[in-house]
C-alpha cells in the first residue's frame, strides 16, 4: 500500500504515519488464523516502501499459518500514555531465505547483533522465512491531546509491568 503523504489516515497524515513506522522500536502485533484458531504474535519489523518486513523460522506456526491463510491484522502502538499508534489489515507472503541477512537486520534494529539473544537466534539450524506484509487498509490514532496531563505509568505505578 503506497501511503499518500498528504492524505489523512485517521489522526495522522501519510507522512506522519510513515515516520512513526520508520522510527518505532516496539514489536508489531500481528494477528492471523492458525490451525488452532486466531493468534496474535509480536514480531520485529522494518517498514520500507509501504511494506512491513519481518522473519520467522521456516517451521514456525506463524509461517505455516500465513502460507495457508495469508490474511492478517496488525497493531503497532505505545504501551504507555499518551496512547497512539497504527492498526490495519493486509496480506502476508512468506519466502524461504538463503541466509540470515533479514534476521541480522531485525536484530540490529531491535536488540543489537552482539546480544546473547542475537547469538542464540543466529545459531539456529532452521532456515528463516522472510515475511512480507502488504497493508490493504491502515488507520492511526493519537490520544496525546486528551492524555497530556496524565503521568507515565512508571511514574504513577513504579512496580507495574508495562
Amino acid at each position: 500500500m503506497k501511503l499518500d503523504a498528504a492524505a489523512q489516515y485517521g489522526s495522522w497524515t501519510g507522512q506522519k504515519l510513515e515516520r512513526f513506522l520508520g522510527e518505532a522500536r516496539m514489536p508489531l502485533r500481528l494477528s492471523f488464523e492458525s490451525a488452532a484458531g486466531l493468534l496474535v504474535v509480536p514480531v520485529w519489523f522494518v517498514f520500507q516502501a509501504g511494506v512491513f518486513w519481518s522473519c520467522s523460522p521456516e517451521g514456525s506456526v506463524l509461517v505455516k499459518s500465513l502460507r495457508h491463510k495469508p490474511a492478517v491484522a496488525f497493531d503497532l502502538s505505545t504501551n504507555d500514555v499518551p496512547y497512539l499508534g497504527v492498526r490495519g489489515r493486509g496480506v502476508a507472503q512468506c519466502t524461504t531465505t538463503e541466509d540470515d541477512a533479514a534476521l541480522e537486520q531485525l536484530l540490529d534494529r531491535f536488540v543489537g547483533v552482539d546480544s546473547l539473544l542475537a547469538k542464540a537466534l543466529l545459531a539456529r539450524d532452521e532456515p528463516e522465512a522472510l515475511v512480507q506484509i502488504t497493508p490493504e487498509w491502515v488507520t492511526s490514532w493519537d490520544f496525546s491531546s486528551r492524555m497530556g496531563d496524565i503521568e507515565k505509568i512508571e511514574t504513577r505505578l513504579p512496580d507495574a509491568i508495562i
